[in-house]
């Protein structure tokens, strides 16, 4: 096979930036919301306008579904369906007769939660229910020959409508232990009474719209759960099917089966079957270990990917002879124009990636380094305020990190288990490593009434938090404050109490005079860089600060269980940021200038542009998402929110709630909007 190109190593290049807010509804003053990936995702469903192929529409793991006009080259976010972020868009639908009309099925991963039927009359942009809402619908499928039908397979049943959604009927048994769990379904495009369904345990079938069905298992092996299921448009009588244990192909309807020898056992988990409407011979499989192709109609087998491809969703170009767009997870979209002889990434705009952790260099606003989940590199860093992305590793696992900070010259990793990485900039390794130790007394000494032996071991505490300064760097741990006087080599003890406490949060300043810790028992406060210390605590109704953060020398805030609270007098006296905030945990906030974001744990994103005095959501598509990390420069007037699906955002401040001017790279004049992909 021909060398793959653009995939190993995978480039983060070109992240193209999406405009978020409504801002041509907003006045022109109104701050703007943009993407600023990476790239790429998973997907899980894709289809194409029957009308229009170059009009292909993407559906993700949370609601979200995206477009494309220029057949898969660019995306760009089109809608939510549903109010939830934890609803799989299993199948998309283009009605054949209005291209601005789609049906998407859905399921929620909280299985009380249900899922439904959803219709758009606009294009994708805006959903309305059509029904099913309390049914997890795995599988979704429109008669070809009489549109208003459409069938949809749940984990409870099949139900059927006639009137394009108006009412829905069971129409399985409903006390079936066979006919339920469904991951697919197949309308005969000649008799729309002709189904096809596909369970967790076999296929079964149905001729009189589902008065009665009949199992279609001969020859199948037993226990083989249908993931899909493809009529031959030319000869409905010519099904295939794929499943857990193979490709099988029936030349009378599903009374028997035969399976289609060639593809390996540990490819067999087949997702999805596709046939190239320009040449009958040529079908293909997606599975869980790459994409197979067969030139002969099924005789013969070949992978035509890596086997580390896991293919979710795929769609033949019928206008296009060997063009493909490949959905897969962990690679986003995969596009050849040759049959799959040669790939290129193309998941321009599709930014929907699952950031775990972020941090923001000093002294460079636009420099960033994320870590992502379930993506080919899970450290990935931009220096241009995401124009592009590169990754940065390796030797650091996304399953591991709690945070990630910048440090003059290095980036450091806390670590979930304990312990703590970096990856130093001027390193010839070119990889994270485990850094640091803990140091004790110089020498044997009394302490607490304890005679205290003096130690040098491998750090392995765990770090809740890191801050730096040009005096010193400091890490709060479950064991008390560490001070680091050599670029995090070695740790020592800062004490600050007779009791060794544990320590949430870390701040200082940059001339490491000024700190402030929070601990379990209070915040201690420190304006001669560690020597003596004052205690301050928040009032009762805070409850314990949670982490600490400062807006300035004197104005602090306080993230809590029950809200934001800030003091703007150095700690001496406390207010709740309750106009307009919520009172529920706080995930992060970020301060630039009088602006403040705030992240909140029941999702989605507040903004104050007084310095904490008023707050108002953030309006948008994204308005109700979850943002594990907000983070912010004093020197820039961008605010980035890291989003636990859709990537990198960043929010442009207006001139006039701009603590600095901010030119982006990007084009002339700084100008995210206007930027495209090479």
């Amino acid at each position: 096979m021909k060398p793959i190109a653009g995939i190993l190593p995978l480039r983060w290049l070109g992240a193209a930036l999406l405009l978020i807010s409504l801002a041509a509804a907003l006045p022109a003053s109104a701050d703007v919301w943009r993407s600023m990936g990476p790239p790429g995702g998973d997907v899980c469903s894709l289809v194409a306008d029957p009308h229009n192929p170059a009009t292909l529409y993407l559906g993700t793991t949370d609601g979200h579904v995206f477009v494309s006009h220029d057949g898969g080259n660019h995306w760009s976010l089109d809608g939510h369906i549903g109010h939830r972020f934890d609803s799989v868009v299993a199948s998309l639908i283009v009605d054949p007769s209005n291209s601005d009309r789609l049906y998407a099925g859905i399921w929620d991963l909280n299985p009380a939660a249900g899922g439904g039927v959803y219709e758009s009359d606009n294009a994708g942009r805006t959903w309305h229910a059509l029904g099913l809402l309390t049914q997890q619908v795995r599988a979704l499928a429109q008669a070809p020959s009489d549109l208003q039908v459409l069938v949809a397979g749940t984990l409870t049943g099949i139900f059927r409508t006639s009137n394009g959604g108006k009412a829905w009927e069971r129409i399985s048994p409903a006390d079936s232990t066979e006919i339920r769990n469904l991951d697919s379904l197949a309308i005969d495009p000649r008799n729309p009474d002709v189904i096809y369904a596909g369970t967790y345990h076999l296929p079964w079938k149905t001729v009189d719209g589902g008065k009665r069905w009949f199992p279609i298992h001969a020859g199948m092996i037993d226990d083989s759960d249908i993931f899909s299921i493809l009529i031959d448009q030319h000869d409905p009588q010519r099904v295939y099917s794929s499943s857990c244990s193979g490709i099988y192909r029936s030349d009378d309807g599903g009374l028997r089966w035969v399976k289609i020898q060639g593809i390996p056992t540990s490819a067999r988990r087949t997702q999805v079957i596709r046939k190239d409407p320009l040449r009958p011979g040529v079908i293909y499989a997606g599975t869980t270990e790459g994409l197979w192709k067969t030139w002969n109609g099924g005789a013969t087998w070949r992978r035509i990917t890596p086997a580390n491809w896991i293919i979710n969703a795929l769609v033949v170009d019928p206008r296009r002879e060997g063009r493909i767009v490949v959905g897969t997870e962990r690679l986003g979209i995969l596009i050849s124009d040759n049959g799959g002889q040669t790939y290129r990434v193309s998941n321009a705009g599709f930014n929907h990636r699952e950031i775990v952790a972020v941090a923001l260099e000093r002294d460079h606003p636009r420099r960033v380094l994320a870590i992502l989940s379930n993506a080919p590199n899970p450290v990935v860093v931009t220096d241009n305020g995401g124009v592009t992305w590169r990754p940065l590793g390796p030797g650091l696992r996304w399953t591991s990190v709690r945070r990630v900070y910048a440090a003059p010259h290095s980036w450091w990793a806390a670590l979930s288990g304990g312990g703590l990485m970096s990856y130093r900039g001027d390193s010839r390794l070119g990889r994270w490593v485990r850094s640091g130790e803990l140091v004790g007394q110089a020498a044997w000494t009394f302490q607490n009434g304890r005679l205290i032996k003096p130690y040098r071991r491998p750090f392995n505490l765990q770090v809740n938090d890191m801050a730096f300064s040009r005096q010193g760097w400091y890490a709060a741990t479950p064991y008390g404050l560490l001070r680091s006087d050599d670029h995090g080599a070695t740790w020592r003890e800062v004490h600050f109490s007779p009791l060794i406490l544990p320590v949430r949060s870390v701040a200082v300043s940059q001339d490491g005079n000024r700190l402030w810790v929070a601990t379990e028992n209070g915040l201690a406060f420190s304006t001669n860089a560690g020597r003596t210390w004052s205690w301050h605590n928040l009032p009762a109704s805070a409850g314990h600060a949670l982490r600490l953060k400062t807006a300035g020398p004197q104005t602090l805030l306080a993230l809590t269980n029950r809200g934001l609270f800030i003091s703007y007098d150095g700690g001496a006296q406390w207010q709740h940021a309750a106009h307009g905030l919520p009172e529920v945990p706080i995930r992060d906030v970020a301060v630039a200038g009088k602006t403040m974001l705030a992240s909140v744990a029941v999702g989605g994103l507040f903004i104050s542009h007084d310095l904490g005095h008023t707050w108002s959501p953030v309006p948008g598509n994204l308005a109700d998402g979850f943002f594990p990390v907000v983070a912010a420069q004093p020197k820039s007037n961008l605010i980035y929110a890291a989003s636990a699906s859709d990537g990198l955002f960043a929010i442009e401040l207006n001139a006039h709630h701009s603590p600095a001017t901010f030119a982006s790279a990007a084009s002339p004049g700084g100008h995210l909007a206007n930027r495209k992909q090479p």
